[in-house]
């Protein structure tokens, strides 16, 4: 019984960002409530089968395309053709927000009314399962993970507290997408992208068209200056990493920003912005400028190959590793399916998420969504391995830089701060030290559990 809707997310959502943490004092109070307490309302099961003696599995997804609908559509059938005792109910949330999706998830959490299987960011996955909320994985879904997840990422993304709580679909980072004429216009060889953040510095530089008074109109490279605040951190983070730095502390109880090296890449971001007039705020950036030609190179995920090629089938672009300066290491992130642990059909949801992960299935909705492969035997096949755009990322090394309650929060904060850098507002000094004040307030919970456990 599908309960798909036709309200798709644009190409520029995607079901690839990071997401909020559980901001609401109320919803968390409800979230722990529905765990604790029996008889707060959260017992509301469905009954056992139904009036039909098919066991219903609730199934909640946020889909960003007409393709993944076509998939959804067919995968319930194919199952339930297989598995007749079996009702698949997929609803899809009517919304174009990833936020919105999570608020609406975390409500029916709140309320009793858990899916008995959905598909969620790892993030948030790690807010449910502190809080009790998600059904370990099963050995055979652990087995899989452990097995087959196409980098260690990817391995990890479902693990909180050292407990498999998931299986991920879909893993994602940055690579560097370049014009390849732009390139030959300004003379630079279109098979040799930049390396390091100096030969970044100086392609973008020539690449970069301006007026008179040095305002540019045509950026060299494009960065991440405003927008989802998650997403600007995420971008930002990039360079925070290939500078040699960490976002967080591993047990996610306070930021690692305010070092050299964070130093080191809003440095970076200053040359680009203020200095060499490279890009400025004033100009539109990210896919849609580049597809039409008013950016030269950007950092994005491996989506927009797919979107690129579709939108603008002319356009001759290559995709490079991000430039080093220590190292070559993207941000990034995952989204998982997990199952509901006051679910009474967790057999049933473990049993279709084992169906969409395996690898006749899941070719196709990695195909249908330009989706990097989370599954090595998918990832190994000659469509990507093959394909020189999407060899980029799978020898990418990435690295996510939450996995634990409050990271989206933090993340958000840390977005908003560098907006208000690329602004000009602040300096970097002041940029670091108001970041990461705030930021660590938003992991204090997350200090207080460690310290009420004892640990250092």
């Amino acid at each position: 019984m599908s309960r798909i809707g036709e309200n798709i997310a644009g190409p520029g959502g995607g079901v690839l960002g990071h997401g909020a943490a559980f901001g609401s004092l109320a919803v968390r109070a409800m979230l722990l409530a529905c765990w604790l307490l029996p008889g707060a309302g959260c017992d509301d099961a469905p009954a056992e089968r139904q009036p039909d003696g098919r066991l219903p599995v609730r199934v909640f997804v946020l889909l960003i395309s007409t393709s993944q609908v076509a998939f959804y559509h067919w995968a319930e059938q194919v199952y339930e053709a297989a598995h007749p005792d079996v009702d698949i109910q997929i609803e899809q949330f009517p919304g174009s927000s990833l936020k919105d999706f999570e608020i609406k998830l975390r409500l029916r959490f709140a309320g009793g009314k858990a899916p008995d299987l959905f598909h969620v960011n790892a993030n948030v996955a790690a807010e449910l399962a502190r809080l009790g909320l998600l059904d370990p994985a099963p050995p055979e879904i652990v087995a899989m993970v452990d097995t087959n997840s196409v980098n260690e990422m990817a391995r990890t993304a479902s693990r909180f507290d050292g407990t498999c709580y998931g299986i991920v679909s879909d893993v994602v980072w940055t690579a560097l997408y370049y014009n390849r004429d732009h390139f030959r216009a300004a003379g630079l060889d279109p098979d040799r992208p930049p390396r390091t953040w100096d030969e970044l510095l100086e392609y973008a530089d020539r690449l970069t068209v301006r007026r008179p008074d040095g305002t540019p109109i045509r950026a060299g490279l494009s960065l991440r200056k405003t927008g989802f605040k998650g997403g600007t951190a995420e971008k930002w983070l990039t360079f925070l990493f290939s500078a040699g730095g960490e976002a967080f502390d591993k047990d996610g109880v306070r930021t690692l920003i305010n070092s050299e090296a964070g130093r080191a890449a809003l440095d970076f971001y200053a040359e680009v912005l203020f200095r060499r007039r490279i890009d400025d705020v004033s100009l539109e950036g990210d896919q849609q400028g580049f597809g039409q030609g008013r950016v030269s190179m950007f950092l994005r995920e491996p989506h927009v190959i797919g979107w690129l090629e579709k939108n603008y089938p002319d356009l001759d672009f290559g995709v490079a590793a991000i430039p080093r300066r220590d190292t070559s290491l993207s941000s990034g992130g995952a989204y998982l399916f997990a199952v509901s642990r006051a679910s009474v059909h967790k057999e049933a949801a473990w049993a279709f998420a084992r169906f969409l992960m395996q690898d006749s299935v899941y070719v196709r909705y990695a195909a249908g969504g330009s989706v990097l492969p989370a599954t090595r035997s998918v990832a190994s096949g000659p469509e990507y391995t093959g394909d020189p755009r999407w060899r980029v990322f799978l020898e990418q090394p990435a690295r996510n830089p939450g996995g634990f309650p409050r990271v989206g929060r933090a993340l958000d904060i840390l977005g908003a701060y560098i907006e208000q850098f690329a602004y000009g507002r602040l300096g970097a000094e002041e940029m670091l030290r108001l970041a990461e004040r705030d930021m660590n307030a938003a992991l204090a919970p997350n200090r207080r559990r460690r310290e009420a456990e004892g640990a250092p």
